[in-house]
């Protein structure tokens, strides 16, 4: 089995032949907290099947379960001065929730409804179910502090502590506030919070808290009596439990780990780099973390000669040796290769061999040893999938969120006009905001400038390879397209030309500016056509796979819908989630889950780009040109009723030879 390639075995399998092997690591953890938004949030329960054989086949023993979550919620502060009313707003859409229960943001959009927490509760038991006979231990949220608005006017005594904005108190939603986890109200919340749990789902000894997340604040409260309030109320409900909680933007702080009993705690590495900072976890068991994807990004993207040689890191002179592994991708639909690499690691004697580990996984995914296939790996391995960091990688939450508002183009200079400080190079700050590891970024998914580098605030201004370097691996799939016939290579192959399409658009759209600088009204409009021609070729690549298609996302979202106009509402949501992330409050997450997606490439990508193209002729004709409100543009998107496709049509072959035939001739 393989994500996006699990194919049918061609015989079969000797009866009596059994195959044991100890894995080196006991503890092999899946999810990121945002993959239940970024790519499970609409999932019903065929998708879920999959998925947990998927999980089971790559060994997973324990993961992250917040599906179904709202019930608990519901039933918890309904019995602290809430109506259900009040709660159900206050929990937001399922796309959204995972932010919530990360303490980030609340009462997002029109909230959610009794009937879609009951249905969610109901097929959350059967998912809970599936992964006890699979062996695979739910890690179920525990009480962080998070409550609703008002809780200390309508609880005497309670004290809590405003958290203001989001990250850092600079951006973003309002956060939820925390109720101070020293205090008798925090106990008896937890207490109600931990009987509804078990009420619901049962325990099953893992409880995820992540104490004052990105950011939080205590108010005054001292942290170390805070952590051994939230430990106390945890093992009082489920005695000898775990808690699990993650290293991230300098969580947990050390006062934290110096508090608790480490003996019942799990800390997961999300970069795998935490643990060898100062002091470590002092200790406390902990997983080795990769952290390869931002926002479900699909993009190419992975370091895989690292994680090859990852068994080193617990060899007896490496240091402390984590417990187990786990990959803390922001989204999981996306890049295969590192997924099925990552989990080949807990039963590593030693480091694995790169290049015959990918003799080996081309073979079984492609169901042959096909020479172009292979070769096509092997430049993949050295350009997309090799080793990189990009210095300087976003710009600030506050600059992204500006990249929204409304600009003119400069008839003088043209060139300049209409360029957000999200992807403007000179006027950002972008060491105040980076993350570790960003994955390549589109252009294609930019809001639109001469400029643009970059879509997501986070993602990276530069290819760590030329704009070029992915057009002899896309030949070669292409050459190896009449003897391979997998699902496999075929989603790989619709990959590796939606990631040429990427990279040639930086080419495509400087030849656009340099035209435009040059105030040439005939290279201009032959490299507008030329840029929106690459386009035009994605999204008819896109749409020859099911697993590129916004249409899928939004049936799925709308199928969870008790009315028609739930169902539009939460297919609102899911396209909110990838566009604009927020309200115009709220914006400043702006195409952070950009897709390379048939019908957002097509529709939403094209049009912004053209509306924008536009203005910018009319400003080197001398015309009056107009000011481009992109929220209310993308919010005018959300909103509309545009049917998308969500089966797939047409050659994958002949649209991925189109993307190769344009991709020569601009670069």
């Amino acid at each position: 089995m393989s994500r996006f390639g699990t194919r049918p075995v061609d015989r079969a399998l000797p009866a009596d032949v059994v195959v044991d092997r100890r894995a080196r690591l006991d503890l092999r953890v899946a999810y990121n907290l945002t993959v239940p938004g970024y790519t499970t949030p609409y999932f019903d329960w065929p998708q879920w099947e999959a998925e947990l054989d998927l999980l089971a086949a790559g060994g997973i023993n324990a993961a992250h379960v917040t599906l179904g979550q709202e019930l608990v919620y519901l039933e918890t502060f309904t019995r602290f001065g809430y109506s259900e009313e009040e709660i159900l707003r206050w929990l937001g859409p399922p796309s959204h929730q995972p932010w919530l229960w990360l303490n980030s943001i609340h009462s997002f959009g029109e909230g959610t409804t009794r009937a879609l927490v009951d249905k969610r509760a109901a097929l959350a038991r059967r998912v809970l179910r599936r992964m006890r006979e699979l062996d695979i231990t739910p890690i179920l949220p525990g009480f962080s502090g998070s409550v609703p608005p008002e809780f200390g006017e309508r609880n005497d005594g309670a004290h809590v502590v405003p958290q203001g904005l989001w990250f850092m108190d600079l951006a973003g939603p309002q956060r939820p506030d925390w109720l101070d986890s020293t205090s008798g109200a925090y106990a008896a919340v937890a207490e109600r919070f931990y009987a509804a749990q078990r009420s619901a789902f049962g325990t099953y000894g893992m409880w995820a808290v992540d104490l004052l997340h990105e950011g939080g604040k205590t108010g005054g409260v001292d942290l170390a009596e805070a952590a051994r309030g939230v430990q106390r109320a945890m093992t009082a409900a489920d005695p000898g439990s775990t808690w699990v909680m993650q290293a991230w933007i300098g969580n947990p702080r050390r006062e934290l780990l110096e508090a608790v009993d480490l003996s019942r705690v799990l800390v997961l590495d999300l970069t795998g780099d935490a643990a060898d900072a100062d002091g470590g976890f002092l200790g406390a068991k902990w997983a080795l973390g990769i952290l390869p994807n931002y926002g479900g990004r699909t993009v190419l993207y992975g370091d895989l000669a690292t994680v090859a040689a990852t068994p080193g890191r617990w060899t007896p002179d490496a240091g402390p040796a984590p417990a187990g592994l786990t990959n803390m991708a922001e989204g999981v639909a996306n890049n295969p290769v590192l997924w099925d690499l990552f989990s080949d690691l807990a039963w590593a004697d030693g480091e694995i061999h790169i290049g015959r580990w990918l003799d080996e996984w081309t073979t079984a995914r492609y169901g042959t040893a096909d020479e172009h296939a292979r070769a096509a790996w092997t430049t993949l391995a050295g350009t997309a999938y090799a080793a990189w960091r990009q210095d300087g990688a976003g710009s600030t939450p506050v600059e992204s969120q500006q990249a929204m508002a409304g600009n003119t183009v400069d008839a003088a200079d043209p060139a300049r006009g209409l360029v957000p400080a999200a992807v403007d190079p000179a006027g950002s700050s972008a060491d105040a905001f980076t993350m570790p590891y960003s994955s390549t970024d589109s252009v294609i998914a930019a809001v639109p400038s001469m400029r643009a580098n970059q879509s997501s605030m986070v993602g990276p201004r530069a290819l760590p390879y030329p704009e070029n370097a992915l057009i002899p691996a896309l030949r070669q799939l292409l050459a190896a397209a009449d003897s391979v016939h997998t699902k496999g290579f075929e989603y790989d192959l619709v990959d590796v030309a939606r990631q040429v399409a990427d990279d040639v658009a930086r080419a495509a759209l400087r030849a656009v500016a340099e035209a435009a600088e040059a105030k040439d009204l005939g290279a201009y409009d032959r490299g507008t056509a030329a840029f929106l021609e690459l386009i035009d070729a994605q999204e008819t690549l896109l749409g020859t796979n099911e697993h590129f298609l916004l249409g899928r996302w939004l049936d799925d979202a709308r199928a969870w819908g008790s009315t028609q106009d739930e169902g539009r509402y939460l297919a609102e949501e899911a396209k909110r989630l990838l566009t604009s992330w927020g309200y115009e409050d709220s914006t400043f997450l702006i195409d952070y889950a950009n897709r390379g997606w048939a019908g957002l490439v097509g529709d939403y990508y094209r049009r912004r780009w053209s509306t924008w193209l536009t203005q910018v002729r009319k400003a080197l004709t001398g015309e009056a040109t107009t000011p481009v409100d992109w929220y209310r543009f993308t919010d005018d998107w959300i909103r509309s009723a545009t049917p998308y496709p969500s089966r797939p049509h047409g050659d994958p072959r002949a649209a991925a030879a189109a993307v190769l035939a344009i991709a020569e001739r601009l670069t």
